[in-house]
């Protein structure tokens, strides 16, 4: 009986020129209305928050994760830049002698650097000064492979130089990297977690726009070296454009990795080719989460995902009026946006498959699979009664 039933139903829709068709035009429209709806739902990402452990007026420079939550942070304060722990709504001042301008973790120590030669091994709230630089350098970026070695790009009166470092051997700073072309420099980098290959960016002044001689070209190397040693790097791509701001290490075995500036997506391929990713732009900031995937945060609250498959979503992302990213960094699965100086925007890179967050996720295939069924019904009516009917 139940059987009859159906097909009786199904049939009315497909042939009755009273409701029936009426009533399944109304239910398509329902059910792209619905589609429509959850299709929105799924394009935003939810679970962002908000935290401010600092001061109102503080901007952060630099900042990493170790284990537990726990952070450091470099923070400009009226002019002046500050080290500071921070455990949930716990904010420490860890002295040191000369300013920070670069953090790094290893996971249980950090180092950090700075101003007047400044590098330091922190455990706890405790800082130990590693006496491997000279007092007129300036640390601009920093990578920790444990609390006592990694790689370090330093400022040396007009130079710039890209070094390892090892303090527990007698030669603890490496002979600095050969760059033939005095125009490129090297604003920053990101290592690999074997600690042996990195990607650089930099600027040219040579290879600059000609029509705003003040803008510089974009420029990326890829560097090699075992710690201790001076590292060798091959220039990988010279170019006229916006430069880079953030470089990423990939775990994909044909990626090196990625470099990200405000115009474009750059891909760096194992045989150090380049190319630029056409269906997206690029953003103001961006980070590789614990899956591999490539977030690049834009204007207007917007996000580009750039999976291991290279698949791309675009999603706007739950976030403070006038948000504006900075910059981004990663806590295994949370992604912490930096805005406005010293606001972070705190987002659950899980939730991003997650369907009990994203539940639209889960009528993805219902959804098709009822609109395919109301397109049949409508094409049976207008072949069963012909247009006038409706």
């Amino acid at each position: 009986m139940a059987s009859g039933s159906s097909n009786g139903l199904f049939s009315a829709l497909l042939t009755e020129e009273a409701e029936g068709q009426w009533f399944s035009l109304a239910v398509f429209v329902m059910v792209m209305l619905l589609g429509a709806a959850l299709i929105h739902v799924a394009d935003v990402i939810p679970s962002g928050t908000e935290h401010h452990p600092l001061e109102e007026g503080s901007t952060i420079v630099s900042m990493a994760f170790g284990e537990e939550g726990v952070s450091l942070a470099v923070v400009e304060e009226s002019g002046t830049n500050q080290l500071f722990r921070i455990q949930g709504s716990t904010v420490t001042l860890i002295p040191l002698p000369s300013e920070p301008t670069v953090v790094s973790s290893s996971g249980t120590d950090w180092l950090v650097g700075g101003e007047s030669g400044l590098l330091a091994r922190v455990s706890g709230v405790d800082a130990t000064v590693l006496p491997l630089l000279l007092p007129e350098d300036r640390v601009l970026d920093l990578y920790a492979a444990d609390g006592s070695s990694g790689w370090i790009l330093i400022e040396r009166g007009p130079n710039v130089e890209l070094r390892t470092f090892d303090s527990r051997i007698q030669n603890s700073l490496s002979f600095a990297a050969e760059v033939d072309d005095e125009s490129l420099l090297m604003t920053g980098f990101d290592v690999s977690s074997s600690g042996d290959m990195a990607i650089v960016r930099g600027l040219s002044s040579s290879f600059s726009n000609p029509a705003s001689p003040s803008e510089v070209g974009e420029v990326l190397f890829v560097a090699s070296a075992s710690i201790g040693f001076a590292p060798e790097v091959t220039l990988v791509q010279h170019g006229m454009g916006e430069p880079y701001h953030s470089v990423h290490i990939s775990d994909d075995s044909s990626l090196i990795g990625f470099a990200v500036s405000k115009e474009h997506i750059t891909l760096i391929g194992s045989d150090l080719s380049v190319s630029t990713l056409s269906e997206t732009g690029g953003g103001l900031a961006s980070i590789v989460d614990s899956e591999g995937r490539l977030w690049v945060f834009g204007e207007d609250s917007t996000a580009s995902v750039l999976s291991a498959d290279g698949s791309i979503q675009t999603l706007s992302v739950e976030s403070p009026e006038n948000f504006l990213p900075e910059s981004a960094i990663s806590d295994d699965e949370i992604l912490q946006v930096i805005h406005d100086g010293g606001h972070l925007l705190v987002i659950d890179s899980s939730a991003l498959t997650d369907p009990i967050r994203r539940p639209s996720l889960l009528f993805d295939g219902l959804f098709l699979a009822i609109a395919a069924g109301a397109c049949l019904v409508l094409v049976r009516n207008f072949q069963v009664m012909g247009f006038d009917a409706w």
